[in-house]
């Protein structure tokens, strides 16, 4: 450990951050973002930069009232330390310290969780892809992960509900709000149905770019597999990919039948080679180094229409895979709960 990694650790070694009102306060001070605040748990009180424990200790307090008010709004505070934070989310490189919960984070609790997700604007094919695959998932047992926006996302929470299946919905703002407004009625049903909605943000955040990007990141690392049932090459659903290579979580795509071009970004994901993934989609540019050591295999699996079955055992591959079950540590290398 580095000086400045370690230069709070004797100041605060006896106090514990690993409750709810320490890591959103911890978060409040200048220059302790997320992860920061996450390995000053871990390690039982680091941070660089030093922060004064009386500073912390007002921060604390601040944030104690604030835990009232989530509360008040039937929203839970759940840290990465709590047994309700969902197993597969700590396996990621980045875990959120806090997540802020309204409903049930149950459906979450095992590795039986799979994201579908897609473009805003589906077509006819998309829509009856993500209509079918869903509805086939909720059948086998699988709760479905998406992000509430509008077209794929929306349509995968309601064929979910629609099979009597639960689903859980990650938002890319605070939960005094729903993003898009008009899916306000589909987050009551996903609450009311046994799911739950999630976010990592505070009360107040916006659904701004930048937080929904981020956002997409949790979809996939919720989740034992990823299914995209329509996006194009320019589409915000590949940040998701991105997201769900970084974690190595395995991606299904249905064969698109056509040309068109809401569907070619399946169609690149399907057919390209991964290790060149960073010269036909921009959000690739920065993933050469994730996509080289995946070589000339394409990053998605098909998905036939006649092969449902096969389909949903290739899933259940995936996740059993993504749960750890191999011993592959991928959380936080270096640190221990």
């Amino acid at each position: 450990m580095s000086a400045a990694v370690s230069s709070l650790a004797a100041s605060l070694m006896a106090r514990d951050l690993r409750s709810a009102d320490a890591m959103l306060a911890l978060q409040t001070l200048p220059r302790i973002g997320p992860a920061t605040a996450l390995k000053a748990a871990i390690r039982s009180g680091w941070s660089d930069p030093p922060v004064d424990e009386a500073v912390l200790e007002k921060a604390r307090e601040r944030t104690r009232e604030l835990l009232h008010e989530y509360a008040d709004a039937g929203v839970s505070v759940i840290t990465y330390f709590d047994d309700a934070y969902p197993p597969l989310l700590r396996q990621i490189p980045d875990p959120p310290p806090v997540l802020f919960v309204r409903g049930d984070l149950g459906p979450v609790s095992d590795s039986r969780t799979i994201a579908v997700v897609g473009t805003r604007e589906p077509s006819q094919f998309g829509v009856t892809a993500a209509k079918r695959l869903t509805s086939a998932l909720v059948r086998d047992g699988w709760v479905i992960v998406s992000g509430l926006a509008k077209g794929i996302d929306s349509i995968a929470h309601q064929s979910a509900l629609d099979a009597g299946g639960r689903t859980v919905a990650i938002l890319g703002n605070g939960l005094d709000r729903v993003y898009p407004t008009e899916n306000t009625q589909l987050a009551n049903e996903i609450v009311a149905s046994g799911g739950a909605l999630i976010s990592e943000l505070p009360f107040g955040a916006p659904p701004i770019p930048r937080n929904l990007i981020q956002r997409d990141r949790l979809q996939s690392g919720m989740s034992g597999a990823v299914v995209i049932a329509q996006t194009g090459v320019k589409g915000g659903t590949l940040h998701t990919a991105r997201f769900a290579t970084e974690q190595r979580r395995r991606i299904f795509c249905p064969d698109p039948h056509s040309e068109n071009g809401k569907s070619e970004g399946l169609r690149v994901l399907l057919e390209k080679p991964a290790n060149q993934l960073h010269n036909f989609l921009p959000a690739w540019q920065n993933a050469q180094r994730l996509t080289l050591g995946l070589g000339d295999r394409p990053l998605a699996q098909p998905v036939r229409s006649d092969k449902i079955e096969t389909f949903l055992d290739e899933v259940e591959v995936a996740a059993t895979s993504a749960s750890g079950a191999d011993g592959e540590a991928l959380v936080l290398p270096g640190f221990a709960v």
